[in-house]
Order: structure tokens, then C-alpha cells, then sequence
């Protein structure tokens, strides 16, 4: 008798993705989607699956590694195209080339895997064994509000100087960028994965008696409001806060789809801190 193994199909793949981080949860626009490759569920459907390479942001080296493995899906959290464009040049041309020439569909996951249980925001907070305490809700663009956020305690007593620190050993990022007191205790933390908090999440925070926010990236307009609001801020930088959740699907997938090919590639820091002393004459 033979054996028929199924194959694993990309619209299988949308299927499980959206079993695990419903397109309810998108907020801000980020909504989960492919971008490269077929669009419809039938195309989709005849479209097979067998090596896939998960990144937190499609960069052209982690382009160039999955048409060098001959993978069929890549699987970000940060898509090629954040914004509509009506003409394609530089490096955007070169990544979309690869990705066509060489049959690889590209698949971002958005807003919904930040807020899914087990996704991005909790594997940050399992990384950084936190004290969980609840979730901390925003405005979503289909339900009334996602859990995007979660509000923690630390593990122990400890202020400000130390909880850097202790970020730093936790995650292994190069650097802080903090503002605010180090000598203060630290209290109910905010931890919000990636770039995307905003004014409303700032007041919203400070509303909650939250005291510390835990995220990627602010832009200089927030981070100034959180100083005047009295809140403690310390960025990550880019990718570090999401890296973790990335690591995760990877296993998950592992899990899930034991006949394919899964590989990790890490994001490669964007920045260095630097810090010079004067020379003496």
C-alpha cells in the first residue's frame, strides 16, 4: 500500500497563523498578510510548502539567505512595505527580485501576533521573567480594543539603574536608552514590543499608575511627553524587544510542521552606542 504524506500547502500556513494570531487583533494598520506571492485561497492552496525562514524584518540579507536556501515562505514580523508606494527602486527592487525569481512567497504577521497569547509581547515578557499583572488594551482597528501591551511588576526589589542593567543581561542588548530617574523604584512596568507607542499609549499608561514603559523605539515627541507625564522610559532598540516572540514561532512551527524545513535568521543590530572621552593634551 502507499503511503500518501500530505503536503503543506501556503494557505494551510495563513490558515494555522490566523488560529494562533486572529486578523481581529491588527491595530494601527499592521494587519497580517501576504505580500509577496498568490493572494487568493485557491492559489494559495496549489501552492506547496517545504522550507521556511522566519526573520523579524525582511532585510536583504535575510532576502539573499532564503532564495540561497531555496525556501518557498518567508515569514516576518516587520513587512517589506509598511506604506502604499506607487514605484519600486534601490533595494526594494532587489529584494522583490529575489523573492519572485526564485518562487518565495513573503508573508508579514503585523499587529495580530503582538497581541496573541504566546506571541511577541509575552515571549518579551517570559524572556525578561516578569511578574505578569494583566494586559494593557489600546483601540484595534476591527474589535474595540486588542491586548497589545502587558502590565508586569518586576522580579524583585529593585530601582531603575539596576532594572537597565538587568534588561540588558536579559535580552544581551548593547545598550539602554533611558529617561526618567534611576534612583526611583521600579513599580508596574509597560512592556510593548517594536516602535509603535504613541501619545494615546502614554497618557493611557499614566492613567493606569504605570511607571516604567519597556519598548523598542520612541520617537523623540513621545519619549518627551512620557518625561512630562512623569513616566520612566527604556528602549531596546530596534528588533531586540521582538526577536524573542520570532524565536518562538520558529519552535511553534517546528511543532506544528514537522515535515518542513524551518530556520531562524537573527536580526543584525542597526545601531552601536558610542562613547568618547576627551583626549588630553
Amino acid at each position: 500500500m502507499l503511503l500518501v504524506i500530505p503536503m503543506t500547502t501556503l494557505l494551510g500556513i495563513v490558515k494555522y497563523l490566523e488560529s494562533i494570531a486572529p486578523p481581529r487583533l491588527v491595530f494601527k494598520g499592521l494587519e497580517s498578510r501576504v505580500e509577496i506571492g498568490p493572494q487568493t485561497e485557491s492559489e494559495q492552496e496549489k501552492t506547496t510548502i517545504n522550507r521556511i525562514v522566519i526573520a523579524t524584518y525582511p532585510s536583504g540579507r535575510v532576502v539573499t539567505k532564503a532564495s540561497q536556501d531555496k525556501a518557498n515562505l518567508l515569514i516576518t514580523h516587520r513587512p517589506l512595505f509598511p506604506f502604499a508606494v506607487d514605484r519600486i527602486s534601490g533595494l526594494d527592487l532587489i529584494r522583490i527580485r529575489l523573492l519572485t525569481k526564485n518562487y518565495i512567497s513573503s508573508l508579514t504577521l503585523g499587529g495580530p501576533w503582538i497581541c496573541a497569547r504566546d506571541g511577541l509581547t509575552d515571549a518579551l515578557v517570559e524572556m525578561l521573567e516578569l511578574k505578569r499583572v494583566g494586559d494593557f488594551s489600546i483601540m484595534g482597528d476591527l474589535d474595540e480594543v486588542v491586548p497589545a501591551g502587558r502590565v508586569c511588576r518586576p522580579p524583585d526589589v529593585m530601582n531603575h539603574s539596576r532594572f537597565a542593567n538587568y534588561l540588558t543581561e536579559k535580552t544581551g542588548a548593547q545598550s539602554v536608552t533611558f529617561s526618567g530617574d534611576l534612583d526611583d523604584e521600579v513599580r508596574q512596568i509597560l512592556i510593548f514590543p517594536g516602535s509603535h507607542v504613541d501619545v494615546p499609549e502614554i497618557i493611557e499608561a499614566k492613567n493606569l499608575d504605570i511607571a516604567s514603559l519597556v519598548t523598542g523605539e520612541l520617537s523623540p515627541e513621545v519619549r518627551l511627553l512620557a518625561i512630562e507625564e512623569g513616566l520612566h522610559t527604556l528602549e531596546l532598540g530596534a528588533f531586540v524587544t521582538e526577536e524573542p516572540g520570532m524565536r518562538r514561532l520558529r519552535h511553534q512551527f517546528s511543532l506544528e510542521f514537522p515535515d518542513l524545513k524551518v530556520e531562524f535568521v537573527e536580526s543584525v543590530p542597526l545601531t552601536r552606542s558610542l562613547t568618547y572621552k576627551k583626549e588630553r593634551h
